[in-house]
Formats: C-alpha cells, structure tokens, sequence
C-alpha cells in the first residue's frame, strides 16, 4: 500500500477520497490543531514522522465571501493557508514524494477578456484584481509549487464540488435543493457559464494520478458548461419532480449593483479533454452529474 498524506481529509472532496480508496492506499490523516499547516515546525513533524509516498493538499481556506473581507492582507488566514500552507508543505517533503496541489477553477478571471472554459494549459490569472483574494491566494499556491517542481509539477483543479451526502458542508448542488425544500429558493442566472464536478470523479482521478505517478496539471470538471438556471432547474426537476421551479435572473444587471464585481465571473468553466485522455476516465455533461448526484441522493450509495 502506498502511505498517502491527505491534508484536508475531514472536508468535502477530501473525506469522501478517503472513504472511497480506504482499502487501497495507507492513508494519514492529520488535523488541527495537532496539525497547523500554516506553522511550519508543525509541518515538518508530520510529515517526517509520516515519510509519506505521496502528499495530497485538499486543505484550504475556501469561504470566498471571508476571504474578500482579508483581501491584500498577507497574514489573514485565507493567504497563510492557501499560500505560506503550501510553502510550508513543499519545504517539508521527503524527496521523491509525489506531491499534489488541489486547486480550483478561481485562478481564471472568467472575464469577458479571458473566457472560459478553460483548457489545463491556460495561463492562470496573474493580475489580482481580476481575481477574488481566494482565487489570488490559490493562484499563488500553484506557482510555488510549479517553482519547485518545473514541469513535475501536479495539480488538479476543481470547479464546484458536490456529493449527495455531507453534513458538514453545503455544495453547489445540495444547498439550492434545500433551499427550494424550504420553499426560500432564490433566482438563478440564466446568464452565466459554469461547469460543475462530482465529488466521486474527483476522487476517481485522483486515485488515476497517484496509481499512475501522473504528473501534469489535471481538471475535474463536466465535459460541457450550463447556466445556473439551466442547473438547478434540471437538478430540482429530478430531485423533486418539479418543473419550472426556478425563475431566472440576470447576472448582468446584478453586477451593477455590487462593488465587487470580480466576486462573480461570468464566462467560466473547466475543459476536461486533456485530462480524461491522460487518465482515461470520463466525467460525463452536467446533466449527467445532475442524474448521478440524484441517484446517490436517493440511495446509500
């Protein structure tokens, strides 16, 4: 059994790794506070008692609204995370260590410069005033680790995550189902490009690029992009049996009301190709993750 050391192990993709290849891989699941990614002697201990194969770094400060609150600030939490917690990690690995960035789609702008989706090989933004200060400080995180490794480099980027079943989190999917349940649904824009993932795919290429030693920058993403509106209606429409549950809204008229406007890109989305043919899996459309979230909201799988 390979040992893997997953940082974030108890979050939302993380956790559900774990459960899925807990009889494939050694895995060592450390936690704070005992384990303090952004205190760099606390780093070094752990991984040097773990002498792991591999290093999987789900941890990171992901509230996107907080983080707009810290935003230019180098010692608030989302940047000591998502960037000295990266250092830190990369200082403390034991050569050979086959190490691996979880990122996120937030490093594109999704501007109407610089559309998505975007294929793995874009560039990521480096102006952060494009981005969210999440999506800075995650852009910030590839590039230490692009600066250690070159082109050895391995990454993989997730764009809105869901699983059917997690108590501790809502997701892109889960949350709006709730909320129409409670009959407080609010309207969705039918004028915005997304993409969605699966939290069990996720998981599927990850297990890909450590069995395989992938290196590279990989996506988790579906193979197409939808609106919200388009999403969401669908998801309620076979969760629930509803039809024309959600009323559209406009993300750009919305965008004029706010002071942050890069807090809601337009134009996003992931591309996939290059990662399934590598890895050999296929993601499916969204519409597909719709039907297999539904189908595990249903059941125990």
């Amino acid at each position: 059994m390979k040992k893997v050391f997953v940082t974030g192990a108890s979050g939302l993709v993380g956790s559900r790794f774990i459960e899925l290849y807990s009889d494939k891989y050694e895995f060592i699941t450390p936690e704070f506070p005992q384990f303090d990614l952004t205190n760099k002697e606390s780093v070094s201990l752990a991984v040097e008692n773990a002498n792991p194969d591999v290093v999987v770094n789900f941890a990171a400060f992901t509230n996107v609204s907080e983080a707009e609150n810290q935003k230019g600030d180098e010692n608030s939490p989302c940047y000591k995370i998502n960037v000295e917690g990266v250092k830190n990690l990369l200082e403390a690995l034991p050569s050979k260590t086959h190490f691996i960035q979880i990122s996120t789609d937030n490093v594109f702008s999704g501007s109407e410069t610089d559309k998505g989706p975007y294929p793995e090989g874009h560039a990521v933004e480096s102006d952060k005033n494009k981005l969210t200060w999440y999506g800075y400080t995650k852009s910030f995180g590839e590039k230490e680790v692009i600066k250690k490794f070159g082109k050895d480099a391995t990454i993989l980027r997730l764009i809105y995550p869901s699983r059917a079943k997690y108590d501790l989190k809502s997701d892109y999917l889960r949350k709006p189902l709730s909320l129409f349940d409670e009959g407080k649904l609010y309207q969705m824009f039918d004028d915005q490009q997304i993409s969605i993932s699966f939290v069990d795919s996720i998981a599927e290429a990850l297990d890909k690029i450590i069995e395989g030693k992938k290196i590279g920058i990989f996506h988790a993403s579906s193979e197409d992009v939808g609106t919200p509106f388009e999403i969401i209606s669908y998801l309620i429409e076979k969760a629930r049996g509803v039809k024309d549950a959600v009323k559209p809204s406009s993300l750009s008229e919305f965008i004029k009301t706010v002071d942050n406007p890069v807090r809601y890109p337009k134009f996003g989305g992931l591309k996939v190709e290059k990662t399934e043919k590598e890895l050999g899996i296929k993601y499916g459309t969204w519409k597909q993750i719709v039907d297999r979230f539904v189908n595990q909201l249903m059941t125990n799988g």
